[in-house]
């Protein structure tokens, strides 16, 4: 979503990231991947549980050629922090309380479009 951001500021949008590790672990890694967008954290996973996102028992075959692709483009996973079997999701929520968007990951590396996601921040109100 980095490669995103001045069109979500563009349209009145922020990108805001939610994870589930420690306090000292999201300030790690803000630090790490020099993060400039809000960071939160729910180590407790209720977040996670409201939006139903999915928290497999085992790994999908499907990350292991989702994990070779980002290789190939020069991304690496160097360490794992909070709860590693919790998967995400993308979620735009404008400032009048509506979601016009929502994408729930159906296994690690599930990511949606994010073109699709920026594009509902235009959506019109119903």
């Amino acid at each position: 979503m980095r490669g995103f951001v001045p069109e979500v500021h563009t349209a009145g949008g922020e990108i805001v990231i939610l994870g589930n590790g420690s306090p000292e672990q999201a300030a790690w890694f803000v630090e790490d991947y020099h993060i400039e967008m809000p960071v939160f954290t729910d180590p407790a996973l209720a977040s996670h549980a409201i939006v139903g996102a999915r928290k497999p028992w085992m790994l999908d075959p499907r990350s292991l050629g989702r994990s070779l692709e980002a290789m190939r483009h020069g991304f690496r996973q160097t360490k794992v922090m909070g709860s590693a079997m919790q998967l995400g999701g993308v979620f735009v929520i404008t400032a009048d309380g509506r979601m016009p968007y929502n994408y729930l990951s159906r296994f690690a590396g599930d990511h949606p479009d994010p073109g699709e996601a920026v594009a509902a921040l235009a959506k019109p109100a119903p």
